[in-house]
This record gives structure tokens, C-alpha cells and sequence, in this order.
């Protein structure tokens, strides 16, 4: 009862409901319009009609993906002139015209001097063949971000173990500190990372902290920033959320980075609440994964952080800094990777996607894959149909506790079909699985932030890392079976349910794209 009247109390309910206002401030006009002025009311439904009309032409021409094209077709012709209005309003653009957006559009001058190019990574990239090379190419031109490579890395199978080594690194930091996360949670995890934090910027470390506001907005007072910025912690507060009509409000920054002093570096699907260690149970034990690299890999993130940060001087007038103090020096390492962040805004292909789909065709003996929700299109659910036919031993993780119950159930409508393939999908029994990794053939794997879904693949900033390393992938290879071996593998009849609950579960996989 506590947690429902905070929930009514919150900063979240009350823009919510604000929202939810505006949406039925169209159909009630029109209600009341018809009631007073029949005539003008059959006009103004005529009208209307050939709205929906032509923006469905409109939609059945566009590029978008036929996932999205049925999602709003159908909503526009079941209930005019709401579906018409949402989709003016939230259509998906591909170039963002805000001022404080734009920062992220162009290569600022001082942050490109990071993404340097370091042929000793490229060298070994020849060594590992053409694979390797066509991905490094790829990111390379569609980010900007070089090949690197690492001299230390450690895979962390647990939130409580990266969050003990996370403690561990900050403590240590000398020079700055850069934290961006989807998930600030007040806590014992982030309590103790808090401590740190203070000691450190009091110390003079440059310490600068990102969180998305609606990732943590249940997690962390309203005033959050504010209190960070009195303790000599640089804080930004990614996209509020603000009870305007706008599709800029689907844009989060759900990457999770950590960079101690341009030296090492911290990825994957953990984010600083209690959940993420099993500090507090929400959804029996929760799954997670990440990694940690020591090297100029780390300089790759220190760049997509300070990227998404130049929105903090754009909102304070500050002038673009010197960002190359930022490089520190760092041996070459044996390890080559491929650091890269993917976001809506810089108008590129869908990075990770497009990374997913190479390692899935590249494949030869297996494919396995750790999501906490499944929401496929066309183009992902044909490459792993393809590699299972081929065969390929193809696996998915998905979790047996979900978070988000609406989500769990488009989850299961978009496994279900592939059983039927002989893709073979794994419910994570103790709970709930965050992790979120690919790995195939003992070769190739990547690790980070995004999810096997269209709001990470489409709507967010991510960050993920790329290895062509036997060693790491054979890490992700052996705690995957031991995941599996803690699964319950799915097969035809036990994904069999009720009527009610396949229409259900199909009319939310129509409306997917757009969750």
C-alpha cells in the first residue's frame, strides 16, 4: 500500500496523467463539437476520414519497416481520429531537429581528436580475418569509432560481482570519474558508490554523472541533480520527462558506462540499484552480466560519454572543453575490440542490429543469445530461422519472472513461433535474466546495453563491446550452459495457452514496435 501511494504521489503518475489529458483533449472536442453542431460534426468527420486515408497511404509507401507500418495502420483505422493524432504526434523521424539533439548529429571538433586511430588493433584485426574487418569497418563508418583493444579485461557473471569491482575501481581513481546510467537507484549499491563519489570529487577528481530521468524516476528524489551538483558532482539528467506530447520523449539513454581515469572501463546490462546485486529480491534472482577492459578501449567509451555530455554545456552555455586532457596514456594490449555506441540521433543504421545480424550469419556451429525481452522484426527473426535451418545450434535465454508483464507476454509471441523452428528457447527458472549478449562459435561476442528488442535496436542510446577473442567468448560461452543448465528449455506443448491469452499476446505483438 506504501509503494502505491508513493506511485500516486510520484513525479512519474503526474506527468503521466498529464499526457493521457492532452491525448483526450482531440477526441472530446470532437465529441462535444458533434453534439453542439451536427453539421460542422459530419464535416469535420469527413475530414478526418480522408486524413486517415491519406496518411495510411502515406505509411504503406514510407521506408519504415512493415513491423512498424501495421502498428500504425491499424490503430489509425480503429479508432480515428486518435490513431491519426498519436501518429503525428510520435511518428518516428529520422532526423531530430532540436537545438540540444543536433549536439549529438555532427562530430564536435574536440571529441572526433578522441576516436584515434590505432594501427596496432587494426593489425591484429588482419590477423583475425575478414569477419572481424567487415565489423570493424562497419562501426568505423558509422560511428567513427576506430578499433581498439585492451591489456586486462575481466567478464563479471553477476551484478555482485561487477558492483564489488566497480566499488573497488572508483575508490582507486585518480584523475576523473564518468558514470552514465538508465538506472539510479537510491539503495545499499548506490549508497556505497555515493560515498565514493564524494570522496573523490572532494579529493579534486573530476567526477560527472548521466542518468535518463525516466529510467530512475521512481528510484531518486526530484532534486537529484541538484544535490549532486552541492557535493561537487557534475550531474546530468538525460531527456526529462515532461507531460508534453513529443517523440522525443521515446529517446532514453540506456547505456551503462563507467570510466575511471580514461584507463578502465565498465559495460553491460547492470545498472546502480539493489536489484542489479540481489541486494532486495524483485523478481526472484536476478541475472545479470557485464565486463570490464583496461586500455585504450576505455578511451572509446570516455568518447560516447563525453558526447551525450555536451548537452550538459548546452544547457548551461558552457563552451565545448578540451576533451583530448580526457586521453590518458595506455599501452597496447593483446585483446582486440571494438567499442561502440549506437543512438537515434546520429543518423546511422541501426548499429547493433546490424552487428547481431553478422554474427548470426557468420555463425557456423552455434549461436547463443542472453535477452531480457524478445521483440523481433523481420529481419532478426529470418537470420536466426536461416542459421537454425543451416544447423546451427541456435539459443535464446529469455526469463521465467518477469519485469514488465505486458512485455513478458509479446515476449512469449514472439518465441513461441520459433520453437516451431527448432530454435531452441531457455526460461531462466530461479528468475529474471537482464543480461544481454550474443556469442558464437568460440570466436566473436558482443556485451553491453541493449536489448533484443525495437527500443533498443530503434529508440535509444546504447553502448555495447565487440570481441574477437577465444578466451572472452569462451567466458560467455561456459556461463551461458550454466545458465541453460539452471533453464527450462521450451517446446511446443508447454508453450501452449489458453484462447484468450493468444489474442491477447497477438494483438500486443501488432503493437509492439511501438512499446
Amino acid at each position: 500500500m506504501r509503494k502505491f501511494f508513493k506511485l500516486l504521489s510520484s513525479k512519474f503518475f503526474v506527468v503521466a496523467l498529464l499526457l493521457l489529458l492532452e491525448i483526450a483533449i482531440v477526441p472530446a472536442t470532437l465529441i462535444w463539437l458533434s453534439l453542439q453542431f451536427p453539421r460542422v460534426g459530419t464535416y469535420v468527420s469527413i475530414v478526418l476520414e480522408i486524413i486517415d486515408i491519406i496518411l495510411v497511404l502515406y505509411i504503406i509507401n514510407s521506408e519504415m519497416g512493415a513491423e512498424y507500418k501495421i502498428a500504425w495502420i491499424v490503430p489509425i483505422l480503429l479508432l480515428p481520429p486518435v490513431g491519426a493524432f498519436l501518429y503525428l504526434i510520435f511518428r518516428r523521424k529520422k532526423n531530430p531537429r532540436r537545438k540540444l539533439k543536433q549536439r549529438l548529429m555532427h562530430e564536435l571538433p574536440e571529441i572526433v581528436k578522441m576516436y584515434k586511430r590505432q594501427p596496432e588493433a587494426e593489425k591484429k584485426l588482419l590477423e583475425k580475418g575478414g569477419f572481424a574487418l567487415q565489423c570493424a569497418e562497419f562501426i568505423r563508418k558509422e560511428s567513427a569509432m576506430p578499433a581498439s583493444d585492451c591489456y586486462e579485461y575481466k567478464y563479471f557473471a553477476t551484478g555482485e560481482e561487477y558492483g564489488a569491482q566497480l566499488e573497488k575501481e572508483l575508490s582507486a581513481a585518480k584523475k576523473f570519474i564518468f558514470l552514465e546510467y538508465f538506472v539510479i537507484s537510491e539503495g545499499k549499491f548506490w549508497g556505497r558508490v555515493h560515498a565514493i563519489l564524494k570522496q573523490k570529487a572532494a579529493e579534486g577528481v573530476d567526477v560527472r554523472v548521466i542518468y535518463d530521468d525516466i529510467g530512475s524516476l521512481l528510484g531518486i528524489p526530484s532534486d537529484f541533480a541538484q544535490r549532486l551538483e552541492k557535493e561537487g558532482i557534475r550531474c546530468l539528467c538525460f531527456n526529462r520527462f515532461r507531460p508534453v506530447l513529443d517523440v522525443a520523449q521515446n529517446n532514453r539513454t540506456h547505456r551503462k558506462i563507467a570510466v575511471i581515469d580514461g584507463i578502465t572501463a565498465f559495460t553491460g546490462g547492470i545498472n546502480i540499484a539493489d536489484e542489479y546485486t540481489n541486494e532486495i529480491e524483485l523478481h526472484g534472482h536476478w541475472k545479470d552480466t557485464g565486463v570490464m577492459v583496461r586500455g585504450r578501449a576505455a578511451q572509446n567509451f570516455s568518447a560516447m560519454f563525453l558526447q551525450l555530455w555536451e548537452l550538459k554545456n548546452s544547457e548551461d552555455g558552457a563552451a565545448e572543453e578540451n576533451y583530448e586532457k580526457f586521453l590518458s596514456p595506455c599501452p597496447a594490449g593483446d585483446i582486440v575490440c571494438l567499442p561502440f555506441s549506437d543512438s537515434p540521433f546520429d543518423g546511422s543504421h541501426n548499429i547493433c542490429e546490424s552487428l547481431y545480424l553478422r554474427v548470426i550469419y557468420n555463425a557456423k556451429k552455434y549461436v547463443y543469445i542472453n535477452t531480457p525481452y524478445l521483440i523481433l522484426d523481420d529481419q532478426m527473426k529470418k537470420a536466426l530461422i536461416t542459421a537454425a535451418h543451416s544447423g546451427v545450434d541456435v539459443r535464446i535465454t529469455v526469463p521465467r519472472i518477469p519485469d514488465k508483464k505486458y512485455v513478458y507476454a509479446v515476449t512469449k509471441a514472439f518465441y513461441t513461433p520459433l520453437i516451431k523452428e527448432g530454435i531452441g528457447i531457455y526460461r531462466y527458472t530461479p528468475g529474471f535474466i537482464h543480461a544481454k549478449s550474443i556469442v558464437s562459435d568460440g570466436e566473436a561476442c558482443i556485451i553491453g546495453s541493449s536489448n533484443m528488442d525495437f527500443r533498443s535496436f530503434y529508440l535509444h542510446c546504447e553502448c555495447n563491446i565487440m570481441f574477437f577473442d577465444e578466451k572472452i567468448a569462451g567466458d560467455l560461452y561456459e556461463d551461458y550452459l550454466k545458465v541453460c543448465a539452471q533453464s527450462e528449455r521450451m517446446n511446443e506443448e508447454r508453450s501452449k495457452t489458453t484462447l484468450l491469452r493468444r489474442i491477447y499476446r497477438s494483438v500486443l505483438r501488432v503493437f509492439a514496435p511501438l512499446m
